[in-house]
């Protein structure tokens, strides 16, 4: 089993530690400064992210109101998993709100990973599904308080 760093969080602490190393693996280091954006909405999503320190903001544009922040991702967290779903466009933008690192995975090689190895795509979309679906609940809220 890979060595569990403080960031795992529970998106890489569900997984086997045989999809635990492969992912993290594949897995390219990048650090952002404070305020940097990471990625706009609207953009190609060519990575899968999770913070390994420091902390991510996902912004939305709302018309009339403007950029607003509808999660907080911090370490261990998973963002921009736009990289293995279809047509793979950012769905919100991000942005650095302190220094970060975050690991990053091709999402092209994740995907054809999951083409070769059958149960690795399963464990891993089926913690992906699980993370999305408490986001869809967590976002949901937050822009009903953004629209109230």
């Amino acid at each position: 089993m890979p060595e569990q760093a403080n960031w795992f969080g529970s998106f890489l602490a569900n997984l086997s530690p045989r999809v635990q190393e492969k992912l993290l693996s594949m897995g390219e280091s990048f650090q952002y400064a404070e305020g940097e954006t990471i990625f706009h909405e609207g953009d190609p999503s060519l990575y899968l992210y999770i913070v390994k320190t420091g902390q991510v903001a996902i912004e939305v544009h709302v018309t009339s109101k403007g950029r607003r922040s509808i999660m907080t991702a911090g370490p261990g967290d998973l963002f921009s998993w736009s990289a293995l779903v279809e047509p793979r466009l950012e769905t919100a933008s991000a942005r650095a709100t302190q220094p970060t690192e975050a690991l990053g995975v091709k999402g092209g090689a994740l995907m054809d990973l999951c083409r070769e190895d059958a149960e690795f795509g399963f464990e891993l979309y089926r913690a992906l599904a699980e993370v999305i679906g408490s986001r869809l609940i967590a976002t949901r809220l937050q822009l009903l308080d953004v629209f109230a």
